[in-house]
């Protein structure tokens, strides 16, 4: 089966490190406050401008890119499901056109991420990079393009434009927690979505 995997909330600690720098950027700038953990924007979750968001970003960009940890499990379940035969696609957003911010170890984001990916033992068959903006559904085009039967995700507006392309796997978070697509299956931890990819077989 070829598995579709997004990184920002799926492979990595995306919301961990939204409250974890979020807050912390508050408090040594004084500069808004945590409102609303139900969105995934920077800008609704802390009321920032977009300056303010931009300035977070530059300060704490690069522990959500590169420093934050992959999610527990996440490379031990990879390898499983490619020993078991399984081909894993990496589908992200991520892209080279996004601001650059200080301490970047690789000069674009994409080698950037490729990093990340390495040093954290996530194996891989294939990788795509900028889908999902700016069209709604570009995830779900691709995935229905190129075969990957499961995609896992965790980004409302991704998810949406997957529907009746190909199965889809919710990644739980508190700002998807809303959201209904019909067959859908949502997914608690890596292995849980191990559990529920031997099921699908």
């Amino acid at each position: 089966m070829r598995i579709g995997v997004d990184i920002d909330g799926v492979l990595n600690y995306r919301q961990e490190f939204v409250i974890e720098c979020g807050t912390k950027f508050c408090a040594e700038t004084g500069k808004g406050r945590l409102t609303n953990l139900g969105e995934h924007h920077l800008s609704k979750i802390y009321e920032w401008d977009r300056e303010t968001r931009d300035e977070f970003w530059q300060k704490y960009g690069i522990e959500q890119m590169y420093r934050w940890p992959a999610q527990t499990y996440a490379a031990e379940v990879i390898r499983k499901l490619k020993e078991e035969g399984h081909e894993i696609w990496i589908i992200t957003g991520r892209n080279n056109h996004d601001p650059l911010v200080p301490e970047m170890p690789r000069p674009t984001w994409e080698e950037t991420t490729k990093l990340w990916l390495e040093e954290n033992g996530i194996l891989y068959d294939e990788i795509a990079f900028d889908l999902g903006r700016p069209a709604l559904n570009d995830k779900g085009t691709f995935c229905a393009e190129n075969g990957v039967e499961v995609m896992i995700d965790d980004l409302p507006e991704y998810l949406l434009g997957m529907e009746g392309k190909t199965r889809v796997m919710i990644f739980d978070q508190p700002y998807n927690r809303d959201l209904a697509i019909v067959g859908a299956e949502r997914v608690y931890s890596w292995y849980d979505i191990y559990s529920k990819i031997q099921e699908v077989r």
